[in-house]
């Protein structure tokens, strides 16, 4: 048990520092996050595009059981009618 934590201990370090030289290339660098959001588009058929587009769609069209969007857009909207309300006040005084 003891042998198998230091070998999967010793392979994550020497992936970690292989990455480690292999990145400090810009070059390499690139061809690197050009290879992971290829690998990455083919896993899931999503692109930067497509994601984009959602994002696009989705805007001002909170879906409600999206709880996170909601409550975020219910912040914001608090913060307008706080701000507006504050005006108003000192337009009375």
């Amino acid at each position: 048990m003891a042998m198998k934590k230091t070998l999967m201990a010793t392979a994550v370090a020497s992936a970690a520092g292989a990455a480690t030289v292999l990145l400090r290339n810009p070059d390499t660098r690139e061809k690197a996050k050009r290879a992971a959001l290829e690998t990455y588009s083919k896993l899931t058929g999503r692109t930067a595009e497509n994601t984009k587009q959602e994002k696009q769609t989705k805007l001002g069209h909170s879906h409600p059981h999206d709880y996170a969007d909601n409550k975020m857009v219910n912040e914001g909207a608090m913060t307008s009618v706080q701000y507006y309300n504050e005006k108003q006040q000192q337009q009375q005084s």
